[in-house]
């Protein structure tokens, strides 16, 4: 009686195709089998992708502009900004630079920012 069992749910078994650890073994196979896009076809593929992208790119730069404008308009902002650049000044004299060399490297370092600095 528990050979008949047996003999089911190994028939079901074979029927019911390979198991997940069998197609991981087949999947770098497959992949290796499959077309590889040729430079032309990249190309398209990545015109599409970025043509995608361009509006919600543009969105995104627009939003962090208006929120970066909403903050520089803040009298205490400019406070903020003042501290940081007499800081930066006291920090560069104490440290042995002349008042010119601590000025220009004053001048010459951007404001902290969340986005690169652009020049």
């Amino acid at each position: 009686m528990r050979y008949p069992v047996a003999m089911c749910a190994a028939l079901y078994l074979l029927q019911a195709g390979p198991t997940q650890a069998q197609q991981a073994q087949q999947a770098p196979q497959q992949a290796s089998q499959q077309h590889q896009p040729s430079p032309e076809e990249m190309q398209k593929i990545m015109d599409a992708t970025m043509g995608a992208m361009v509006p919600v790119m543009g969105r995104m730069v627009e939003v962090m502009v208006e929120a970066q404008l909403k903050i520089a308009v803040l009298p205490e902002t400019a406070d903020r900004i003042a501290r940081f650049k007499k800081n930066l000044y006291d920090a560069l004299l104490k440290q042995g630079f002349s008042k010119d060399q601590a000025m220009q490297l004053v001048i010459a370092t951007g404001l902290p920012s969340a986005t690169p600095a652009s020049k």
